[in-house]
């Protein structure tokens, strides 16, 4: 049982001074002046219940600190476990919080109240961490404790806007249908703990902290545990990854113009964007144009790559995008330091309604030389108890490069100047890329995992580098 002080004076001289200081309206709050700053949150004094309390059913608890208090995102923060179907009234006045109970709570249940950050001092704002509240209905108080980390398989990245939630053993369905009995937040570090708990079996998750706290939608966040986990005093600390089963597809509304057949058309041409930065092609990357409606070849009116001597070069393709139609991909084993040139005639490209570009494009480039790009030299250890590993370099977590580790010694060519983050991928089924999970009825298959690993890979041109790169387990 946790203890606190408590005035000499008793609860009731307390509660007596501050219902006077409550009932003097008028008097203006003054900070005190002068004196070095407080820099101390404040703490609770007395509390009635008491902290700890056993046998009780609280319609209202009042809890007295040692200074006058405020709270911030009350309702965002406060946490209930287990969850009541009413989200009780709270006050914050002078030094008092005042929390009103409607529901009817289960009998032989330990309750715990979580404040996260939202109590704060008055005069200089600094805030009671995770300051927690708790009594039973029942004649003891639970002492399970369960916590762990949470990571993003895909990128090994932590996202603080997680819950971990629990469910009991024996419904299934409840991760679908219900509110969760008790969740937790997962916080910066991308850890998360439970307190209070019953020494029983649960079920565990990972889902977004939003106001269903439902598995309702595959293209949410997700994670679970394989088996349901047994609560104890020392419950073993887990590690869970979440993932997406399903991308979501944004729906874009179509223009009213384009719906109304009364409104006049304005031809202006097809507009484009190239890849090409500058007047420079990496040697590394496909040439691309992109458009804002979707497209199609005319034959009639081939794009040509060509030589400065409008030449067509040979053993180039060009394709456009199945998925919006929208991109143009001009793929061509690139030389360094070459001029060239891309013939864009005039109707060689037409939208859904014959539209054209306005007039003939010929774009002119030169391709980077090897001096512009670095590489490296990257030993490798502790993959060997990996099925599949392939070393990832990510920048902004975007993939730019993979490699799969077949020995210890790594050699990277032609790598674009710039830092990249070094990551791991244990390619289970050695498809070459990562696989997200799957969670319904009939399926359970975690995903694959990706570790972050703490090295930077810096690349600089026409240079090489060195790194050693140790994977934990």
């Amino acid at each position: 049982m946790r203890k606190y002080a408590i005035l000499s004076t008793g609860l009731i001289g307390l509660f007596a001074i501050v219902s006077s200081m409550q009932m003097q309206g008028c008097a203006n709050i003054v900070p005190p002046s002068g004196g070095p700053r407080d820099s101390l949150p404040p703490y609770l004094v007395v509390s009635k219940p008491k902290d700890s309390s056993l046998n009780i059913q609280p319609k209202e608890i009042v809890i007295a600190f040692n200074e006058y208090i405020t709270t911030e995102a009350i309702q965002e923060n406060l946490i209930i476990s287990p969850g009541i179907k009413t989200t009780p009234l709270i006050d914050a006045r002078l030094n008092m919080l005042r929390i009103r109970i409607n529901d009817t709570l289960d009998k032989n249940t330990t309750y715990s109240v979580k404040f996260g950050n939202a109590i704060k001092d008055v005069n200089e704002g600094n805030i009671l961490k995770n300051f927690t509240y708790v009594f039973s209905t029942g004649n003891y108080l639970d002492s399970g404790r369960l916590s762990g980390t949470v990571r993003t398989a895909e990128t090994g990245v932590i996202d603080s806007t997680l819950i971990v939630v629990l469910h009991p053993t024996n419904k299934d369905s409840a991760i679908y249908k219900d509110k969760p009995l008790y969740y937790a937040k997962v916080d910066g570090r991308g850890k998360f703990e439970f307190t209070f708990l019953p020494t029983t079996a649960f079920s565990v998750f990972v889902l977004p902290n939003d106001y269903n706290k439902r598995y309702d939608d595959s293209t949410k966040l997700f994670g679970f545990l394989n088996t349901p986990l047994q609560i104890s005093a020392q419950t073993d600390s887990q590690q869970l990854y979440v993932f997406q089963a399903h991308q979501k597809v944004e729906k874009k509304k179509a223009s009213t113009a384009a719906n109304n057949k009364n409104v006049k058309k304005v031809f202006t041409g097809l507009k484009y964007m190239k890849s090409i930065e500058g007047n420079e092609q990496d040697l590394l990357t496909d040439l691309t144009l992109t458009f804002e409606t979707p497209v199609q070849f005319n034959d009639s009116f081939p794009i040509v790559l060509c030589d400065t001597l409008n030449k067509p070069l040979s053993n180039y393709t060009l394709s456009i995008d199945t998925a919006t139609k929208k991109m143009v991909t001009i793929h061509y084993d690139w030389i360094e330091s070459t001029p060239m040139r891309l013939i864009i005639p005039k109707r060689s490209l037409l939208d859904t309604n014959q539209n054209y570009i306005a007039k003939a494009d010929t774009i002119k480039f030169i391709t980077k030389s090897d001096a512009a790009y670095g590489s490296a030299l990257v030993r490798v250890s502790g993959y060997q108890n990996m099925v599949h590993p392939i070393l990832l370099l990510t920048k902004e977590n975007k993939l730019a490069f993979s490699y799969p580790i077949k020995q210890s010694l790594i050699q990277m060519l032609k790598l674009p100047p710039g830092d990249y983050d070094l990551k791991v991928l244990d390619d289970t089924n050695n498809n070459g890329i990562w696989d997200t999970g799957k969670y319904n009825n009939t399926i359970k298959q975690q995903p694959e995992i990706v570790k972050k690993l703490t090295d930077i890979l810096n690349i600089k041109a026409n240079w090489e580098n060195e790194v050693n790169v140790i994977i934990n387990k």
